[in-house]
């Protein structure tokens, strides 16, 4: 990747690479890569204050070539299909006046509308990895800032993530099922990107919430994942089914009044209460209702089919056992 200097200076760009506007910082800062930001060397992160582009993703079968969008590849996501790319954009640094996803308004690399729960949330989040927003910067595009934080200094352990679980489900603070949680966690148990949390008792948003976690956890560091399961319950398995077994039994553990019913026994796997559990989780919110709920409800019946032929797979595997 292109190495970029440090800069006071964030351009706006349109898609064709005319330069809209420009944002003056009140001080340096280090872009990051795949990052939509930096940091200056006082530390404090610029969040929302320009990306070096590589890509977006995108809904569209069929691209308006007048622009010089490229479909340039799959992502395997029903309500984010496509990987694209305006090629004449690679390797600029700004903000950029396209969304870097269909299912949110944030301009490539700046924060728009829903991350303007941060300031809120800070407040009222205790496991924030954020010490203290010291700006908010409004920009030119509608409805978008930069965020201008310092980060806590902490360290941790995987009792911190313990500790965090507890704290999210005992406040009914959420986040959605499919985010990829445990890239957002700080000092293993604390969460930077503190925008994406909503509150509810709902069970189909705590199991979300746990789930959001262990799956993202099993993906990055098997070892880690294991050692969290040995702290919570003095035993893991690596069965990819079992964590969202995992994930209801911390529910239930922290919030006995929720699946009462189903009572998942880590020790005694019953495909009837999987598939009750896959149901709930599903009926939850994915990372496309955060912000467009009413426009992506149709993903939840997509998702239920999937997840009843997940399980009538496991069904005939078992048999044939």
């Amino acid at each position: 990747m292109k190495q970029v200097e440090s800069t006071d200076r964030v351009p706006i760009y349109d898609v064709k690479g005319n330069k809209l506007d420009e944002i003056r910082l009140p001080e340096r800062i280090m872009p990051i890569p795949a990052r939509r930001g930096g940091f200056s060397e006082k530390g404090i992160y610029y969040k929302g204050s320009g990306i070096v582009y590589r890509n977006h993703l995108s809904n569209r079968e069929q691209i308006k070539m007048t622009t010089g969008e490229q479909i340039i590849g799959k992502t395997g996501l029903i309500y984010e299909r496509y990987l694209a790319c305006y090629p004449t954009l690679v390797h600029k640094f700004g903000i950029f006046t396209f969304p870097h996803q269909p299912v949110f308004t944030d301009c490539e690399g700046g924060c728009g509308r829903k991350e303007q729960r941060l300031v809120d949330n800070q407040k009222i989040f205790a496991y924030s990895a954020i010490e203290e927003i010291v700006d908010v910067i409004p920009i030119s595009i509608p409805e978008h800032c930069i965020y201008a934080y310092r980060l806590k200094n902490v360290k941790g352990g995987i009792e911190d993530t313990v500790a965090l679980l507890k704290y999210v489900l005992t406040n009914d603070f959420n986040t959605a099922w499919d985010k990829n949680l445990w890239e957002d966690i700080y000092a293993y148990g604390y969460v930077r990107d503190v925008a994406d949390w909503f509150v509810s008792d709902r069970p189909e948003h705590k199991l979300g919430t746990v789930y959001a976690l262990l799956d993202s956890l099993y993906r990055a560091d098997v070892s880690l994942y294991a050692q969290l399961l040995l702290r919570c319950f003095g035993e893991y398995c690596f069965d990819k089914y079992m964590v969202l077994y995992y994930s209801a039994a911390l529910v239930r553990r922290y919030c006995p009044e929720l699946f009462a019913e189903e009572n998942p026994d880590i020790a005694h796997f019953d495909i009837g209460i999987y598939e009750r559990l896959l149901t709930c989780l599903f009926s939850g919110k994915a990372c496309c209702h955060l912000e467009k709920e009413e426009q992506y409800a149709w993903v939840r019946g997509y998702f239920d089919r999937v997840g009843k032929e997940h399980v009538e797979r496991l069904r005939r595997r078992w048999r044939w056992r």
